[in-house]
């Protein structure tokens, strides 16, 4: 299916754009629309799970463009794209088409390129209006808010589409976040993913980063951190910090990899999968 995009006054462009893919659940979550894009090459602001999915081949390479940050831990939706092609192909699909749409606007509005925000919303509502309904979409299973007018894009189409209750997302894009964070709708939900290149905004703004998720190695870290650990997202509509706990495939030898095998060992949580 394709759409053709309607952008500003409703002047229509030429070129017909594919739809965008959304995947209906996955082991974690259920009764949801989930949408990503690819994994670290979107994450602008990733430090510790920096990882990226070779596009072509999918062997997975770490923090491969030598970060401030030293990998702790593997990021999971890396791992999925190097394991699964088609999760690979449909992410890169749809980063590729709102690059498209963005382009396309850029081309045929010169006097206006920086409102390119408004065809990556157009075609976004577009695809979702393909969908059936849910009352939930979790934005970003992999990937990041990789501009701060994609960001923006979202938030206006939560904004038009408030029968759909619950938009959500984790985010390493910190200072985006701040710089809309009065243009935020009722049904847009963020929670900042600590282990960035931005955590210092954390600490700095309180007030507007209130969730906060807290990649721990053990059950027990979280107690002592005071958090509660969440399996199914629901902490991510809550307005207090909660910690989720490492897992996948993680690099041989490393303290994140050791403790998986633990909690193995133990008869404890090493992972999601599909029922």
């Amino acid at each position: 299916m394709q759409w053709q995009i309607s952008g500003a006054n409703s002047i229509q462009f030429k070129l017909m754009i594919p739809l965008l893919k959304f995947s209906k659940s996955n082991g974690k979550l259920s009764n949801r629309l989930i949408f990503s894009i690819p994994a670290g090459y979107t994450c602008p602001h990733a430090g510790k799970c920096h990882t990226f999915s070779d596009r072509v081949t999918g062997k997975l390479r770490d923090n491969p463009h030598g970060c401030s940050e030293s990998l702790e831990y593997r990021c999971f939706a890396a791992m999925a794209e190097a394991r699964f092609p088609t999760v690979r192909n449909a992410r890169w699909h749809n980063f590729d088409q709102l690059k498209a749409s963005r382009n396309i606007y850029v081309d045929q509005h010169p006097g206006s390129p920086e409102n390119y925000y408004l065809a990556m919303k157009d075609l976004i509502i577009a695809s979702l209006d393909a969908q059936p309904h849910r009352d939930t979409v979790r934005i970003h299973e992999g990937g990041d808010f990789w501009t701060e007018h994609y960001m923006k894009a979202w938030m206006l189409v939560a904004k038009e589409r408030p029968q759909i209750k619950k938009f959500y997302a984790y985010t390493k894009s910190l200072t985006m976040w701040y710089n809309l964070r009065n243009e935020i709708p009722d049904n847009f939900y963020l929670t900042a993913s600590y282990g960035g290149n931005e955590d210092s905004m954390l600490i700095r703004h309180p007030d507007v980063y209130k969730r906060i998720a807290y990649v721990v190695y053990t059950e027990q870290e979280a107690a002592d951190l005071g958090l509660e650990i969440d399996h199914d997202d629901s902490h991510c509509f809550g307005d207090k910090p909660f910690a989720l706990l490492v897992h996948g495939s993680q690099p041989a030898g490393s303290d994140a990899g050791a403790a998986i095998a633990q909690r193995k060992k133990e008869g404890g949580f090493i992972g999601y999968g599909k029922k």
